[in-house]
């Protein structure tokens, strides 16, 4: 499943809305980023789709790393991009790393994922952008608002690795 650990990514804009919860009115932003991550994020998607889109170079530099196998040449190179992916993926944390770090990080809980496009590129790089949907505070939503347009380390954890963490957390706090 899609996740990203102290990724450097472009907060490139933040859309700032209400959302109808029952009866009472909720702050929501859109967060759109963009990254560029290795292509080893397409398996996270799709377990063919790094091989359907990337085959091995021709040129001997794949012998001079340590991964012979890595897939680095684009297959389809006239293949119309960026690709668009359908996927709506809940129950993320999504933290922005912001100032020295611990209680100075945005981190925002609940929130869904979607709207991709990769751009696949020579070499073995993804330029990746997505949505985030999140309730931030009213205070998290002026931090964001002054990072538009900057470079942001950003970490998604899916839910399933948020269930790990925690329990991580409570076996090193009983040791």
């Amino acid at each position: 499943m899609f996740s990203l650990k102290n990724a450097k990514a472009k907060l490139s804009n933040v859309n700032l809305r209400s959302e109808l919860h029952g009866d009472k009115h909720v702050l929501a932003t859109d967060l759109h980023i963009e990254a560029t991550v290795s292509n080893d994020v397409l398996s996270e998607f799709h377990p063919s789709l790094k091989s359907a889109m990337y085959e091995k170079a021709d040129d001997a530099q794949g012998e001079l790393l340590d991964e012979p196998g890595r897939l680095t040449a684009l297959k389809l190179p006239n293949l119309a991009q960026p690709l668009k992916w359908n996927a709506e993926l809940e129950g993320y944390e999504t933290t922005v790393h912001y100032g020295i770090g611990g209680d100075s990080d945005i981190t925002m809980i609940e929130c869904e994922v979607d709207s991709f496009k990769f751009e696949c590129k020579d070499g073995g790089s993804v330029n990746i952008k997505f949505r985030v949907i999140a309730h931030p505070s009213e205070e998290q939503v002026g931090k964001l608002s002054g990072m538009i347009q900057s470079e942001i380390d950003i970490s998604l954890t899916p839910p399933e690795e948020q269930v790990e963490q925690e329990e991580q957390q409570e076996l090193a706090e009983a040791a």
